[in-house]
């Protein structure tokens, strides 16, 4: 028998939703000390291999891959079009409905976009197809146009701090917000983004556009997991994760990579038992005060975990490498990757259901234009137990991955190759984030 709720009881639950990110809870496949052991056993494991059988770095020397696609074929440049006039079409979808669309999360689509579309399938996708917002992004035509007519300045060494910045605001308004899905909020974030980063494509081009736009920074992080990169005019397949060894390292690298786990960890903290004590009855900005210290809480917390183990070796390698630091947070990316995955697969499955059938009629004009307006979300698709399952493979797999381009990194770095006792603050870090993971999953 279907359940029939009220509008508002139906609106509370959107709204909950789009206030933490995280998909429906279910039961793990096996308990959480046993989870814990097994996700302790891997890392150790997996160090041990490492360093026993991998004595010389190979990700800075591995090669490109084989080619997929010339990307100056007509192949190439129709699926350059297709790519662009998608995310013409979701930002200016979403952008149209915050003006024209009733503030109510039951049929205003920009919600969705913006939560789902843009800060799920987007960055997660790229970890396995590439950088997909480099290929969507409208702010890349912009700053194509002005680098035609100008010259690519690719000479400045641009640093990633006003990313970092850029990020931090926009989960506070997804974690800490008491009405993030709400239009005016959504209105406001939409047009400073596409201000900022529309603007300053127009002023400096691409090179700026890549350190600069919150979004292209995050997932182009993310993409350099991914076996599918672009090399020159060829979209080629190399094996997984050597991207992040090569890199570039920039300044304020660690500082985007920090500013989402920690925004992530909060998600999971947010949804326990015991944050729920402490927020109580509290609403409006009063419930925006105490979620806002959580969220500064949760970054501060895995912000002093890296740069303790990260200072730690430093000092146990007496190096004094400048980019130390940024260049060990490439190993935290397949964390966040791992961490988005834990959180937001729910979500992606079901609201993406929702995502879909709302694109047939994103004004809420009565149009049906992929006949998908009819349709329903399936809730069955996918089980609670498959669910948490994959939750707890994403965070275990996560620092799996973590742990391999952290060795990889160190091979690269530190002076004291032969000393193994070097790379133990890294791994103490993994471990100890795994363990915050794996607990905030259970709590939640």
């Amino acid at each position: 028998m279907p359940i029939c709720l009220s509008t508002p009881t139906i609106n509370s639950m959107v709204m909950s939703i789009y206030a933490h990110g995280v998909g429906p809870p279910g039961e793990l496949p096996m308990s959480v000390t046993t989870l814990g052991l097994v996700a302790a056993a891997a890392l150790v494991i997996s160090f041990a291999a490492l360093v026993s059988g991998w004595q010389r770095p190979m990700f800075p020397e591995a090669g490109s891959g084989s080619s997929l696609l010339v990307t100056n074929s007509v192949a190439g440049r129709v699926g350059l079009i297709v790519g662009r006039a998608l995310g013409v079409l979701l930002l200016g979808t979403a952008l149209v409905s915050c003006f024209l669309v009733a503030d109510d999360t039951l049929v205003n689509i920009a919600p969705r976009i913006v939560f789902v579309a843009l800060w799920v399938f987007v960055p997660v996708g790229s970890a396995f197809l590439g950088d997909l917002w480099r290929w969507m992004s409208p702010f890349e035509i912009l700053a194509g146009l002005r680098d035609r007519r100008f010259g690519d300045d690719g000479t400045k060494d641009w640093n990633l701090h006003a990313a970092a910045t850029l990020l931090a605001g926009f989960l506070w308004l997804e974690l800490a917000y008491h009405r993030p899905a709400g239009r005016t909020p959504l209105t406001v974030l939409l047009l400073v983004w596409i201000a900022w980063s529309g603007i300053g494509a127009c002023l400096n081009g691409r090179e700026w556009l890549r350190s600069h736009d919150p979004l292209a920074v995050f997932v182009r992080l993310v993409a350099c997991m991914s076996p599918v990169h672009v090399s020159g005019n060829s979209l080629r397949f190399r094996r997984p994760l050597v991207g992040l060894g090569q890199i570039p390292v920039q300044k304020g690298l660690a500082a985007v990579v920090l500013v989402v786990l920690g925004g992530t960890s909060f998600d999971g903290l947010s949804r326990t038992s015991w944050w729920s004590d402490i927020i109580g009855g509290r609403t409006g900005w009063n419930a925006t005060a105490f979620n806002t210290v959580g969220l500064l809480f949760s970054m501060s917390l895995v912000t002093a975990l890296f740069l303790g183990c990260v200072r730690w070796m430093q000092r146990r390698d007496g190096n004094d490498d400048a980019d130390f630091e940024d260049g060990f947070a490439l190993s935290l990316v397949p964390v966040a990757v791992g961490y988005a995955i834990a959180h937001y697969f729910g979500m992606a499955v079901f609201e993406g259901q929702q995502l879909f059938i709302q694109m047939s009629d994103p004004f809420d004009r009565g149009w049906n234009l992929f006949g998908s307006a009819d349709a329903y979300t399936n809730y069955r698709v996918v089980g609670p137990t498959a669910i948490a399952a994959i939750q707890a493979l994403g965070i275990i797999g996560g620092h799996l991955a973590g742990v391999i381009v952290g060795h990889d990194r160190a091979l690269v770095t530190l002076r004291k190759k032969d000393d193994l006792t070097s790379q133990l603050p890294l791994v103490i870090l993994l471990a100890s984030l795994t363990a915050i993971a794996l607990v905030l999953l259970v709590e939640a």
